[in-house]
């Protein structure tokens, strides 16, 4: 059993072979596996880009335009790769530093008993600069400081990369119902601490992320990114006003959370 399985949605397909590259040079001390999800409909820019850049890596390519947007293709990963005790999500727009997924995995396990059942990295832009992971958390000096920080109950990990348990599978996961992109990171974020748990950054786990590359993505689909956001949002409001109403009913307790609500 490998200690992590890495599933990657592909959507940013000119990143990927940066992400993969950067995975097999800086990640020495984890026994990983990796697996590159795609949904998309064009199966040029499948056949001509994914696939031989997957290749080139020996890396296994999970193909299935069934599957609705981002969330949907995390969730797929998660089914079709091997057994793991870790499962980490990313995005195919971001590279990786040296040491990245152990640094994530021992900080999941420093603080295992105070709740910790999610992890994210600390994120800085291509430019160098330190993108923002949590909304009111500014990179200040204790950021910079490479310690471990707790997010608060008011903020969420931006949507590039979460580490969690595979044991934790069937308490939360990724909304299928949100489209492609904005808001299911929120959701994420929040399902992991309605069951009570803590979310922490790995101050010593470093990564790289290529800001908007969805926003424009979206935009060369022929999507207005502005109604996707909105429409998100609007269900996020929905889903998360109706559990704060019915939270204490025994068929909220019992459900996961990624699965319950439609959309119209």
């Amino acid at each position: 059993m490998k200690e992590c399985n890495i599933i990657i949605a592909s959507f940013g397909h000119e990143f990927v072979d940066g992400l993969l590259s950067s995975i097999i040079e800086n990640t020495k001390d984890v026994d990983y596996a990796i697996q590159v999800v795609d949904n998309h409909k064009d199966n040029d820019k499948i056949n001509n880009i994914v696939k031989p850049i997957c290749e080139k890596y020996n890396v296994p390519l999970h193909l299935d335009n069934t599957l609705t947007g981002y969330g949907d293709v995390l969730n797929k990963g998660a089914e079709v790769s091997e057994d793991s005790k870790y499962i980490l999500y990313m995005d195919s727009d971001t590279k990786v530093a040296k040491g990245w997924l152990r640094e994530m995995i021992d900080c999941y396990e420093r603080h295992y008993n105070e709740g910790c059942r999610l992890v994210g990295p600390r994120v800085k832009k291509f430019d160098e600069s330190y993108l923002e992971c949590m909304p009111e958390y500014h990179p200040d000096m204790e950021f910079l400081s490479n310690n471990d920080i707790e997010l608060s109950n008011k903020t969420y990990l931006v949507g590039v990369c979460y580490l969690r348990e595979r044991a934790t599978i069937n308490e939360f996961k990724w909304d299928k119902n949100f489209l492609r992109a904005y808001w299911e990171d929120n959701d994420f974020t929040d399902q992991v601490k309605f069951w009570g748990y803590k979310i922490w950054v790995a101050g010593k786990s470093l990564m790289y992320h290529k800001v908007n590359s969805s926003h424009e993505t979206i935009k060369k689909e022929g999507l207005n990114p502005s109604a996707v956001g909105a429409s998100n949002r609007s269900y996020y409001m929905q889903k998360w006003n109706y559990i704060t109403q019915h939270k204490t009913h025994p068929r909220i307790r019992d459900m996961t959370l990624g699965d319950y609500f439609g959309r119209e």
